[in-house]
């Protein structure tokens, strides 16, 4: 999965030198959504609402864009000042006015229309990179010869991820935040027990630590 202090140093650089990019948009929206790959290409422009700080997630399979839960994986997904200020600045700055083939707009476009899976999952590679955002190589390469510093091979570093440890990563820090279980699992639109099965990476004792804090004034 994609470690919580690995994700904060990889926004902060986004932040500071791509920001409001396509990058820097996607790393984000993935990171402090949880959202599936496929759920986060899907969003249209008018699914943002800026005013009420929120994404709306629907199920769209006449326009190629299916949510892997159907009609079960529509919800609303509250976002933060800090993602808002950054999808504001997208849509203000840097999104190009584009359509998808099926005559919508997409909230995360380019030039050939709504970004595709193999950008977004090329994109997590690139970022996830140590090299990328500014750390030195926990695998003791060269960098200046290390075939993965390479954009179309940024899969080959060994510390790259793609977007669904992006998702793994985010609810176990949720998780480790004290957040209940069912937030999380309403937010990310997955059962209880596919968070314990699949997603969640506490170890038992930090379970057990959490739960002491619960009831320790009881």
């Amino acid at each position: 999965m994609l470690e919580t202090d690995d994700a904060e140093a990889m926004l902060a650089y986004l932040e500071r030198y791509e920001y409001a990019s396509l990058r820097h948009v996607t790393a984000t929206l993935l990171w402090h959504t949880m959202l599936r790959m496929g759920s986060l290409r899907a969003l249209d422009l008018k699914d943002y609402d800026p005013e009420e700080q929120s994404l709306r997630v629907q199920h769209r399979p006449d326009t190629d864009r299916p949510l892997k839960n159907k009609r079960e994986g529509e919800r609303i997904i509250a976002v933060s000042n800090e993602v808002c200020l950054v999808l504001d600045d997208w849509i203000r700055e840097q999104r190009l006015d584009v359509t998808d083939d099926y005559g919508r707009n997409p909230l995360l476009s380019t030039t050939r229309g709504r970004a595709g899976k193999s950008t977004i999952r090329s994109y997590c590679y690139q970022i996830t990179r140590p090299c990328e955002y500014g750390q030195e190589c926990p695998h003791g390469r060269d960098e200046s010869e290390s075939e993965a510093r390479e954009r179309d091979h940024a899969s080959k570093c060994p510390s790259s991820v793609s977007p669904r440890p992006f998702r793994r990563g985010a609810i176990t820090h949720y998780l480790q935040s004290d957040v209940p279980e069912t937030v999380v699992g309403d937010r990310a639109n997955v059962t209880p027990d596919v968070i314990d099965q699949h997603y969640d990476q506490r170890s038992q004792k930090e379970k057990m630590e959490q739960r002491r804090g619960y009831l320790d004034d009881i």
